[in-house]
This record gives structure tokens, C-alpha cells and sequence, in this order.
């Protein structure tokens, strides 16, 4: 016990002590669709060996807006797929889940956020055009489709 002239100093230190428990935070849990889309990104960004600040900002961006997340959500679900990517030996785990997921429509969103982020750095690099076409074939889209997005995403910007 701590007196100070004769004064319990505990006693006051429990007066102001907030003893109301803290809401516990959620961390953000990832659907497998959220990562199988994350890890597409992702590996989108990194496969010509550079994954520039740019393409970072771009993939949180979409995120945010195709599963309508918050900004710290988005981040934990970049994290997962940056964490998750590194270990990956192939694509069809992850393409493997869109496909059965998605519908064809919305699976073309996909190649379309893909185009999004190989053209942010403005270096076309022929293994992001080789990663787009494997992607699409293992979720469903034709070659006819693949060229049609890409065409049409180009001309946007």
C-alpha cells in the first residue's frame, strides 16, 4: 500500500482507473474468394519481379471497392495474399475458387483488375500478358472474351 501523508495514493489511483474492458477489435477474417482474388492480384503485380509502390496502392484500391472494405481491412487482406503468394506453386488453387464462385461476368472483372494493375507501372512486361491469359483459361474466360476485356480496358485509359 502506498501512502502520501497519510493519504491512500492507491485508493485515488483507483478513482481515475478506467475499469470498463475494452471492446475487443475483430481482426479481418478473409473469405477464400477475398484471398483467391487478393493472391491474383498480387501475383499480377510481382510477376515481372517488381512490385512498385503504385501497383500496391492499385491493388488496395480495388480491393476496397470490389469487396467494399475499409482501408485497414484491405490491408490486412494485401498482407494475407503478399504472405500467402510467396508459397503459392501454382494458380489453380485460387483460380480454382473463382471459377466455381463467380459467375462469368464477374470473373471478367477479374482479367479486367488484372489489366488495371499491369498498366499502372506503364511497363508491359510479356510475363503479365502470359499470366493473364493462364488466369483466364483456368477461370472459364475465352480467348475471344481475354482479348475483347483487354481491348476495351485499353481504350479506356
Amino acid at each position: 500500500m502506498f501512502k502520501r501523508n497519510g493519504i491512500d495514493m492507491n485508493f485515488f489511483k483507483s478513482l481515475f482507473k478506467n475499469n470498463t474492458p475494452k471492446p475487443e477489435t475483430q481482426s479481418f477474417q478473409a473469405s477464400n474468394l477475398q484471398t483467391a482474388i487478393s493472391k491474383i492480384l498480387v501475383r499480377t503485380a510481382k510477376i515481372d519481379d517488381e512490385f512498385h509502390i503504385l501497383e500496391e496502392k492499385k491493388i488496395l484500391e480495388l480491393l476496397q471497392s470490389y469487396f467494399e472494405l475499409n482501408a485497414d481491412d484491405a490491408q490486412s487482406l494485401m498482407e494475407i495474399a503478399i504472405k500467402e503468394e510467396e508459397n503459392a506453386t501454382d494458380l489453380y488453387a485460387y483460380t480454382n475458387v473463382i471459377k466455381k464462385e463467380l459467375t462469368l461476368n464477374e470473373r471478367k472483372k477479374i482479367i479486367e483488375m488484372m489489366w488495371q494493375i499491369i498498366t499502372t507501372d506503364e511497363n508491359f512486361d510479356p510475363y503479365e500478358n502470359n499470366l493473364v491469359w493462364r488466369v483466364a483459361e483456368l477461370i472459364g474466360i475465352s480467348t475471344r472474351e481475354r482479348v475483347q476485356i483487354k481491348k476495351d480496358y485499353l481504350s479506356k485509359i
